[in-house]
């Protein structure tokens, strides 16, 4: 791990998790305004900031002042590195600023080791992308921070990303000793349980990966409906599964830059989720507006959940399985809040996966855009997803990666020819931002100048087509 090259790669998001929250006590003797800036409204904003730092009475000792000053003006700086909402870009964080926050952190230290500092060092470098800073205040201070839930859960997270299995195991060992350092973590468990699945374990809670070695068990009957039957046997298919927000804000404008694009040379089936007499008429006249694309739907109660999203994901794969089987087509399962920019070409492939190359081993396969041909391989690997995923929605195992990580881990269950049969390519080649030329779809997002470029098209085509 002595670059850590794919963990500075990967998405701001995981190194906000265990940092967001940062436990310092000794800010206590700060004004109570100042530290609600840097805490909780997460101000980054130094020009505010530092005359109410450098001005605060804080009644300690000058020596454990100077600490706690250069700590709080450190987390500052380090606040201008959290993933701002929305924002699909990520950039790099100044040098200059990783600089001054490295200064005032080794400056904290000199005067003040005490554990909570180290931890809080340790959470701002992680934050920043210091990674090997961050390390080596870990393996220095090992004795202080190895009972820190905080810092085994860093620790473990760099381990999975540059598939350090060996330390990985020592880490969760340590974690799981101890059920009070994971509590109710969900990022914690995933990555447990995702470790243990890639040190050869089937585990059984959280996820369930057992049925990647049972063959027997049974995917449960969803029970979809047709809406309009699927009348053209011919050309690919695009798969769409919605609900009515997703149907009407996305789902529209995708058919209709479909229609625009590849008109005559791809069908969409739309798989429609809890659905009213209103998403119904809409799709039937959809059909009769585009005949070109030979729409047909199929329908799917959901029963009301904790996270909808999060089981309409893992039923919008669990879908794509059975299209593999009722359908006689190649499919392109795609996510509806895309706008297809190119004539589609076929990868002259049996199945096609889009991957995230710098994201853990939950993320490494993208749902959003799957391409399976008829045949045994897809038929293989897809029974395998299929009875990975409807076990654990049986189980209640709604876990917000679920479908990605059925992806990634029913790949590992085809023999070494049938792994070189599949092409995998980065994502982006396939899904690009906004206003990205010579991908084969936008997405919506990256930024305000992709944002507009995603909402002119997607304006041009409703003034175009829709009704």
């Amino acid at each position: 791990m002595s670059e850590f090259a794919r963990t500075k790669a990967m998405r701001q998001f995981y190194r906000d998790i265990f940092t967001r929250q940062i436990d310092l006590p000794e800010a206590d003797a700060m004004p109570a305004h100042v530290v609600a800036e840097i805490f909780s409204f997460r101000s980054g904003d130094m020009t505010f900031l530092e005359p109410m730092i450098a001005a605060a009475s804080t009644g300690l000792d000058t020596e454990k002042e100077d600490a706690l000053k250069n700590m709080l003006r450190a987390i500052a700086l380090a606040n201008q590195a959290l993933e701002i909402k929305g924002q699909s870009q990520q950039k790099p964080f100044p040098v200059e600023l990783s600089r001054r926050i490295t200064e005032y952190v080794v400056a904290a230290l000199k005067a003040d080791n005490n554990t909570h500092y180290i931890v809080a060092a340790i959470q701002i470098l992680f934050r920043v992308n210091e990674i090997s800073s961050a390390l080596f205040l870990i393996n220095n201070n090992l004795s202080l921070v190895s009972d820190s839930g905080i810092v085994l859960k860093i620790l473990l997270l760099v381990c999975l990303m540059e598939d350090d299995y060996n330390q990985a195991m020592v880490v969760i060992q340590a974690l799981t000793a101890d059920a009070s350092l994971i509590g109710e973590d969900p990022m914690t468990l995933l990555m447990i349980t995702c470790g243990i699945y890639k040190l050869g374990g089937l585990p059984d809670s959280f996820i369930d990966f057992r049925t990647l070695d049972n063959s027997n068990y049974p995917v449960h009957d969803a029970g979809y409906t047709w809406l309009l039957e699927k009348e053209c046997k011919v050309n690919t298919t695009v798969l769409v599964a919605c609900d009515k927000g997703d149907y009407f804000a996305h789902t529209l404008p995708l058919v209709s830059s479909l229609y625009e694009t590849n008109r005559g040379v791809l069908d969409v089936h739309l798989h429609l989720f809890n659905s009213d007499d209103e998403v119904k008429e809409s799709v039937r006249a959809l059909r009769e507006q585009l005949p070109e694309l030979h729409i047909s739907a199929t329908l799917e109660q959901v029963s009301a959940s904790d996270d909808m999203p999060a089981e309409f994901a893992a039923r919008r794969i669990l879908f794509l399985c059975h299209a593999m089987q009722a359908f006689t087509t190649p499919v392109i399962a795609l996510n509806s809040d895309v706008l297809v920019r190119q004539a589609w070409v076929s990868p002259g492939a049996p199945l096609l996966l889009l991957e995230n190359e710098t994201s853990p081993f939950w993320e490494e396969i993208f749902p959003g855009f799957i391409y399976a041909e008829p045949g045994s391989l897809s038929g293989c690997y897809f029974a395998t997803v299929a009875r990975f995923i409807s076990c654990n929605l049986k189980a209640d195992n709604l876990v917000w990666c679920l479908g990605p990580v059925a992806l990634s881990a029913s790949l590992d269950r085809l023999s070494g020819t049938e792994q070189m049969a599949i092409s995998r390519v980065a994502r982006a080649s396939i899904l690009g931002d906004a206003g990205e030329a010579g991908v084969f779809c936008w997405a919506f997002g990256g930024g305000q100048n992709a944002e507009e470029s995603s909402q002119q098209y997607s304006a041009s085509l409703i003034q175009k087509y829709q009704r």
